[in-house]
């Protein structure tokens, strides 16, 4: 690599010398003139100084032919990126034109939708759709701002909403015009100290237009009455098992969530759901006993998918609860059934359990092989359900591998994962 300083040095020195600076001037002689002995000392000076000069001349020659090869290299890269960055243009161009403008707005809103977080509750950012799209141009703007879906989903926080008096979610949620809306509500405002009550009756109208609702954290009082008749899909996420309860029907209501992972969950006193009307359920809590699993199964007369974790035994001595036999349960809606163990109880739960429905059953247990598979009572259970059981996967326990064998004899086609 030619260094930029040697380079600049030779096009800035006088390399190409006057002729008449190259020619002795003191005399003047040819070659076949004779030449007086006293001027031999000088054309010797000469000829020394001309080699001297020649060989000067050739480094520099030399260099600069390298220097034209690196240049003649460095042109062709300009020219070939000039050509990348021209195409660049013309492209960006034509996506400025006002024939740009001519794409159906409501294709480009659908466009736009495509573009959306992937997630059913979208977090208020300037650096994320569908904010961004607002403000790269007016059409844009304009396309977004009239595109009601894009504002339907949105994550709240009660903490920055009280800052603001929910202006902020308020001018959000008030773009899906009459979309249904998914909104979730993290209740993340510590109340001990606060003198008054928390105000957010703001909220009260587009939870009346909620077709899916999360709630995390502790409920506020009569929010949720007469408000909520259009939701079909309803989380809950509790700090402790405070009470859920929804005076106001909810004729659509389908699918529900409820999880703690610090709480357990021995009764469903402080919950009340319309559980006959459910067709997905998922029980997410650090415990949940059996008995009231069984409970639940009982009241979901239409439920098809359910995940419980993490079913345990009733019997637990640091619960202070006492212990009840286990009541016989028959659920005949039931396709799809996804159990996480975490204690002994599986056993239990297959001694009482009829499934005539069940398609899919998946058991994970948290501590390998800390338990035996229950195997007897597992075919109990599926003798007297008499399912068409398609798929069973067992996660995280081999005990049951000795006896597939047998399952697939009990059920052909059966297919086992485990």
């Amino acid at each position: 690599m030619i260094s930029p300083d040697l380079l600049n040095d030779v096009l800035d020195s006088p390399i190409l010398e006057p002729l008449s600076e190259l020619t002795p001037t003191s005399f003047s002689y040819r070659p076949t003139s004779h030449v007086p002995s006293d001027k031999f000392p000088t054309i010797h000076a000469v000829v020394t100084q001309r080699k001297s000069q020649l060989a000067a001349l050739d480094d520099h020659i030399d260099l600069l032919n390298h220097a034209l090869e690196k240049l003649q290299h460095i042109q062709a890269r300009l020219k070939e990126k000039r050509a990348i960055v021209q195409e660049s243009l013309e492209f960006h161009q034509a996506l400025a034109s006002p024939a740009c403008c001519l794409l159906p707005s409501e294709l480009l809103g659908e466009i736009f939708l495509r573009c959306l977080p992937r997630t059913n509750y979208v977090a208020p950012s300037l650096d994320e759709c569908p904010m961004v799209l607002t403000r790269v141009c007016r059409h844009w703007r304009a396309v977004a701002l009239s595109t009601p879906r894009l504002w339907a989903s949105l994550s709240i926080s009660l903490l920055r909403a009280d800052t603001t008096g929910g202006d902020e979610y308020k001018r959000w949620l008030e773009k899906a015009s009459s979309v249904p809306l998914s909104i979730r509500v993290v209740h993340d405002m510590d109340l001990s100290d606060r003198k008054e009550p928390l105000s957010i009756q703001w909220l009260r109208p587009f939870l009346g237009r909620c077709s899916d609702l999360w709630w995390h954290g502790p409920p506020v009082q009569g929010l949720l009455d007469n408000s909520v008749q259009s939701l079909s899909r309803f989380q809950v996420t509790f700090q402790k098992v405070n009470l859920v309860s929804i005076p106001s029907p909810m004729p659509r209501l389908r699918s529900a969530v409820l999880q703690s992972l610090t709480y357990d969950l021995h009764s469903l006193h402080s919950i009340d759901l319309p559980w006959h009307q459910l067709l997905e359920l998922k029980i997410q809590f650090a415990l949940v006993s059996s008995a009231t699993f069984l409970q639940v199964i009982g009241l979901c007369t239409q439920v098809q998918r359910v995940s419980v974790s993490s079913i345990c035994e009733d019997a637990l001595p640091q619960t202070g609860l006492q212990s009840f036999p286990l009541i016989g349960t028959v659920n005949h809606s039931i396709h799809q059934l996804e159990v996480n163990v975490v204690r002994a109880g599986l056993g239990s739960l297959f001694e009482v359990l009829t499934l005539p429905a069940l398609e899919e059953l998946v058991i994970r247990f948290c501590s390998p092989d800390r338990y035996p598979w229950p195997h007897r009572q597992f075919s109990a259970f599926v003798t007297r359900s008499k399912c068409p059981l398609k798929w069973l996967t067992i996660h995280r326990n081999k005990g049951a591998e000795s006896h597939l064998t047998e399952y697939l004899k009990m059920l052909p086609g059966l297919k086992i994962v485990m």
